[in-house]
């Protein structure tokens, strides 16, 4: 029943923004809780990633949330609660010409505190990582909030995690191995 709400509640809204990106903000402190938890998991993981971090691909987070939101609307993924996974399927999307592996997370709580993240870090760093791994271990990812507000301007907005890495395709370590058709 919660699901159909969130559909149902998701298909009544537009995208309309981005956080600002403010020193102290809560959104600021939100987005670095989630890199404290997602450090962390990486240090106690048995793989060893180098997570780089660039900001500058936070102007696409608008346009992967609106095309990670296409798939959960399609019933090919969803929107994960940070305290409540424990898998994360990786979820491709392109903006532009560059491919980016996403997972969308709604906010708890309690989210400028790293240990509402700890389980969707975990998660990340088990089930996501790898995939977007590139010259041995390196990671290229992004941290962003975007809020959406309800398209008859009457609802409420929401706000969403948006954690995505950046696909190197033909950069060692960069390709997504695929089986062969029989």
């Amino acid at each position: 029943m919660a699901e159909l709400l969130f559909y149902c509640k998701f298909s009544a809204t537009a995208l309309t923004g981005c956080w600002p990106s403010g020193g102290s903000s809560s959104s600021e402190q939100t987005k670095n809780a989630v890199k404290t938890a997602l450090k962390a998991a990486v240090e106690q993981s048995e793989d060893s990633y180098n997570l780089v971090e660039n900001k500058a691909l936070s102007v696409n987070a608008r346009a992967i949330l609106e095309a990670y939101l296409e798939e959960v609307e399609a019933g090919y993924t969803d929107v994960f609660e940070p305290q409540n996974v424990t898998h994360i399927w990786p979820t491709d999307v392109t903006v532009g010409d560059d491919g980016f592996g996403t997972a969308v997370f709604s906010m708890p709580e309690n989210a400028v505190d790293p240990q509402a993240w700890k389980r969707a870090a975990n998660a990340l760093v088990a089930n996501f990582l790898y995939y977007y791994q590139y010259n041995g271990n390196t990671v290229e990812y992004c941290v962003e909030i975007v809020k959406q507000e309800a398209a008859d301007g009457q609802g409420e907005a929401a706000d969403y995690m948006v954690i995505f890495a950046k696909k190197h395709d033909g950069e060692e370590g960069g390709e997504i191995w695929t089986p062969p058709a029989l």
